[in-house]
């Protein structure tokens, strides 16, 4: 009685603890799919708006955030950081959008949220570069890129990868790598049907083949995206596009297409309003007033230009314009002064690579002391929570690796005995196929004295009806004789052939029809006609079954031509022709530029007992016999062989 009621206590305390640890590590409560539902909406309509009503889109991103917060919404959480920093981009706030970006992207890898992650990566990207931190923009691309590959994301694919061709364009010069990319982009660009990014990608295109001097690639390039840009009613990327392709006309001295391009920016630099964009369009203005000869003009454009190129993000442009203020002095004789912008561009161009590669060596530095520390600090944590695991994972690696030892004793011993056996086995088979070898051997040796002997007999045959032929003086009777001696002939030349060859199952078609044509030539060309025999069946080889009845369906046709096709000629020729036609089709063609067969005796011809012999061994070769006449008078049979 006691023992019961204590296994009835340690039963109870049993479940009490299981439905305390079900309840500790149950999750929070399931949320609910309308609030989701309502705060993604709520998100989207805020991305719809941001360009047009920031103020509403604002609202919106905080209604979402909010209520995503009071109900535990992870993924609306993150996504409301992604969101504010999309607004603070749009306001130009880069800073603050940059800080929003990052802690989006940190709670998206958080929680595994990989929707937004790819372009929040791409955004963030952006504003590194505009900053200067080029190596750090580089990684977020290439992190994005990476994140995008993995989901099958084509759209965000296709968006890093023209902000990378961009950065190898402007940063690294690195332009063959910026068309591969390009290529990629297309390619999935056109697979998803994403139409709207192949203007940037034109755009692009134009500019990597315009800084490799390859200025019909860049027009062409230019060209498609101008095109593109004016579908989709992008005036800015227009714009940037016709700057770009003025670039390209300034490079090449084409002063005539440059101020077409100019006239046309012209209607559009005032309504983009774009400081960027007015710089370039300047100093395109000022390169065609420097081809024109107006230098006065454009070294005011140049200083004017000077003072609005004052930021690190517009150092390359200034660059340009101190390089066309250096070209218009040398134009005016103004050496000293020119030799002076000379010396200040190549030491300001060193100075900014230097400066970028310098920026970048210490982003490197930064981040790389950055995950050392992370390193440490992790190490240090495993090792104090392995500690007190160390002497139980001692224990147990000693247990299991007496158990593995077991095994491997218990393996290896059944690995010898079945090594054995299978030793004893290959010794027997060995043995087997010796005896099969052997025996083999003496059936080809039997086989082939059959083919020897049946050659033999028939040779008997032969003899015996060329005897009897001339015990008679009938000259029908003797034909008979002599045509059934062709036939048995046929027939002993193929066991012959089969009996010297080293194969004794098929048979070598080319060579016998030749002997057949020789033998079959000495019996019928009475009158020793030039009759040339030609046979094309090279690659042909037959079973003996199939070989006879071609045997006698030639030895029919041939007889037939030399006795009746050159009556009156004193020259012929008979071409034979055997081919494989796959799957077991063959196809024999017997032709000789004799007499042919008139219309009016050919089925008269058909009722002879040789070209009834014909049909009928046609018919067991499930075969068909067509017959015509030309230049040659030709039969064509198609049968079929054994396998």
């Amino acid at each position: 009685m006691d023992r019961i009621c204590l296994y009835f206590y340690l039963m109870l305390i049993l479940l009490v603890i299981l439905g305390s640890s079900t309840r500790a590590f149950q999750g929070p409560s399931p949320l609910s799919h309308t609030d989701t539902a309502i705060i993604n909406d709520w998100y989207r309509g805020a991305f719809l708006s941001m360009k047009g009503n920031l103020k509403r889109s604002d609202d919106f991103v905080n209604k979402a955030w909010k209520m995503a917060i009071d109900i535990g919404y992870d993924q609306g959480i993150a996504d409301g950081y992604y969101y504010t920093g999309c607004i603070y981009e749009q306001k130009g706030a880069l800073d603050i959008a940059g800080r929003y970006f990052e802690k989006a992207i940190s709670l998206y890898l958080q929680g595994q949220f990989m929707d937004n992650l790819p372009d929040s990566y791409r955004r963030l990207g952006e504003i590194y570069i505009h900053d200067g931190r080029y190596y750090t923009g580089l990684q977020n691309f290439l992190n994005g890129l990476r994140v995008a590959d993995e989901q099958g994301n084509r759209i965000d694919q296709v968006r890093l990868s023209i902000q990378l061709a961009n950065y190898h364009n402007t940063i690294s010069r690195d332009y063959k790598e910026a068309i591969a990319i390009l290529r990629d982009a297309e390619r999935w660009t056109n697979a998803v049907g994403y139409t709207h990014a192949l203007g940037p990608i034109y755009l692009q295109y134009s500019i990597s083949y315009g800084k490799q001097q390859d200025y019909t690639g860049a027009l062409h390039y230019t060209d498609l995206a101008r095109r593109a840009f004016v579908e989709a009613s992008d005036n800015k990327n227009l714009l940037e596009t016709l700057l770009t392709e003025g670039d390209v006309y300034g490079r090449m001295h084409d002063e005539g297409r440059l101020a077409n391009i100019l006239e046309e920016a012209e209607h559009l630099i005032d309504s983009i309003g774009d400081d960027r964009l007015t710089s370039r369009f300047q100093l395109l203005y000022a390169t065609e007033l420097y081809f024109l000869g107006d230098y006065n003009t454009a070294l005011d454009t140049c200083e004017a230009l000077y003072a609005q190129l004052k930021s690190a993000a517009q150092q390359s442009d200034r660059l340009r314009v101190r390089l066309l203020h250096a070209k218009i002095l040398f134009a005016t004789g103004d050496l000293r002064r020119a030799d002076s912008l000379i010396g200040d561009y190549a030491h300001v161009k060193d100075s900014l690579y230097a400066a970028q590669y310098v920026g970048q060596g210490m982003e490197m530095s930064e981040n790389y002391k950055l995950e050392k520390f992370e390193r440490q600090i992790k190490e240090q944590e495993l090792l104090l929570s392995n500690t007190r695991y160390q002497r139980y994972g001692l224990i147990t690696g000693i247990v299991v690796l007496l158990t593995i030892l077991g095994i491997l004793y218990f393996h290896f011993r059944e690995k010898d005995k079945l090594a054995h056996r299978v030793a004893l086995q290959n010794a027997e088979i060995s043995v087997q196929n010796e005896i099969l070898k052997q025996a083999n051997k003496q059936n080809e040796l039997l086989l082939r004295e059959i083919h020897h002997r049946v050659k033999n007999n028939l040779q008997i045959i032969n003899s015996l009806l060329s005897l009897q032929s001339r015990k008679t003086t009938n000259r029908e009777v003797i034909t008979m004789m002599q045509e059934s001696s062709s036939r048995i002939n046929s027939i002993a030349l193929i066991h012959n052939k089969l009996y010297q060859q080293q194969s004794i199952n098929r048979l070598n078609i080319q060579d016998y029809i030749e002997q057949l044509g020789a033998h079959l030539l000495s019996i019928y060309n009475v009158g020793n006609k030039r009759v040339q025999f030609h046979v094309e069946a090279n690659d042909v080889s037959l079973d003996i079954d199939t070989a006879i009845s071609v045997g006698l369906i030639l030895t029919e046709l041939t007889t037939n031509s030399l006795k009746y096709a050159f009556v009156g000629r004193e020259a012929g020729e008979i071409h034979v022709d055997v081919s494989y036609k796959g799957d077991r089709d063959y196809e024999l063609v017997f032709k000789d530029n004799g007499v042919g067969i008139p219309e009016t005796k050919r089925k008269q011809t058909n009722e002879t007992l040789g070209f009834r012999l014909i049909h009928s061994l046609t018919r067991q070769l499930a075969g068909m016999v067509h017959y015509t006449f030309d230049e040659f008078s030709m039969y064509n049979i198609r049968f079929k062989g054994q396998a």
